[in-house]
């Protein structure tokens, strides 16, 4: 793979990634219908952790193809990698300060 479509691919990856995270985690969050029997809460349990790692290998990804990008698109690749890990930061800085 060229490292200029690398670059391109971490920057569609990052964001992707980002969206699948977070439609994961959000997914789960509240409390079920006590009507809802618990294999039907088991099994959507199990899709949307399977959504959040999908989320999270894509994260990986885009960051994987963002350092091996880097030589050629530097400035697409610093970006992509901003945009992988700049959520992250700000999770981590938020839950110090609050």
């Amino acid at each position: 793979m060229k490292q200029s479509t690398a670059s391109n691919l971490a920057l569609l990856l990052a964001p992707l990634g980002w969206g699948f995270a977070f439609i994961g985690v959000t997914a789960q969050l509240g409390d079920p219908d006590p009507d809802i029997p618990a294999a039907v809460l088991e099994a959507e349990r199990l899709k949307y952790m399977v959504v959040f790692y999908l989320g999270v290998f894509l994260i990986a990804g885009a960051l994987w193809a963002s350092g091996y990008s880097f030589s050629e698109a530097k400035r697409r690749a610093v970006v992509a990698a901003f945009i992988g890990v700049a959520p992250l930061i700000a999770l981590v800085v938020g839950s110090l300060i609050f």
